[in-house]
């Protein structure tokens, strides 16, 4: 259901297997609307195979590598061979995450009286996907931010307003977590204790309900802060607080600066 028009060479592609024969295997592709693909019977797993039927059965879910496509013939080759588990994981996780979007999308645009609700949800979806890294992020938005970061995408206004009230039903909020790489050196005879007094004074720091602070080493001279709640508004408003509750607690003999900072959000079972 990504409503692409023609897979890439090398993309990572979701299918389901239609017909599983001597010389190789036969799939339809989820995100194309049902295009076939081909594995050949080599590329369906490393080694010597006896019977591919050991590897997929007709109805698997399977995640392929393109190794060949052509548009003009409508022709597109696949390896199972060249997807680690780890990327097969990630793939499937991204393919369900974008069904229930749809889902969700299709749902809004009938309870809004759309006549072709199934369009609705494709296009809605692709506005989506062109606008943010991830469109369920942008439907997890929406439980702090309300409509806009629809409206942002192109979305119908009408539509976004009956999404709001199912995704308030539907989703659980997120926990977001930012963690913060700093370095901390101290030139001071007692420099360990003050390094250790600056970060007491960032894990002191008064904290709203709801968030959670940990410092830990990630090998001297440099921490790491992590801050994490449901509301992602505290966690960056947390986080500034921290860094400078410790900046303030540091004299001239101290080195303190932020060396990376990274956001990311954990979904809720």
């Amino acid at each position: 259901m990504s409503y692409k028009a023609f897979p890439r060479r090398n993309e990572l592609v979701v299918g389901t297997v239609k017909r599983v024969e001597d010389h190789g295997v036969i799939v339809e592709l989820d995100e194309y609307e049902g295009l076939e693909a081909y594995i050949p019977r080599s590329h369906v797993a490393s080694g010597r195979i006896k019977d591919i039927r050991d590897f997929v059965k007709e109805g698997d879910k399977i995640v392929g590598r393109v190794i060949r496509a052509n548009r003009k013939l409508g022709q597109v080759d696949l390896s199972l061979r060249y997807v680690s588990e780890e990327q097969k994981k990630r793939k499937l996780e991204e393919w369900k995450e974008r069904v229930r979007v749809i889902s969700l999308l299709k749902l809004a645009a009938q309870r809004a009286g759309f006549p072709d609700p199934e369009s609705i949800a494709k296009e809605s979806w692709t506005k989506l996907a062109d606008y943010y890294r991830s469109p369920m992020e942008a439907l997890e938005d929406m439980l702090y931010e309300g409509v806009d970061p629809l409206l942002k995408a192109g979305l119908d206004e009408k539509l976004a307003k009956k999404l709001e009230e199912i995704v308030k039903v539907q989703i659980k909020p997120p926990i977001y977590i930012k963690n913060i790489v700093v370095k901390l050196v101290s030139y001071a005879n007692d420099g360990i204790e003050r390094i250790r007094r600056a970060l007491l004074r960032g894990l002191s720091t008064p904290k709203t309900e709801g968030v959670e602070v940990d410092i830990y080493t990630a090998g001297a001279p440099r921490y790491i802060i992590s801050v994490c709640s449901q509301d992602p508004k505290l966690v960056r408003r947390m986080s500034t607080y921290i860094v400078k509750a410790i900046s303030k607690e540091l004299g001239e003999t101290e080195i303190f600066e932020v060396v990376e900072e990274k956001e990311y959000r954990k979904r809720l079972a």
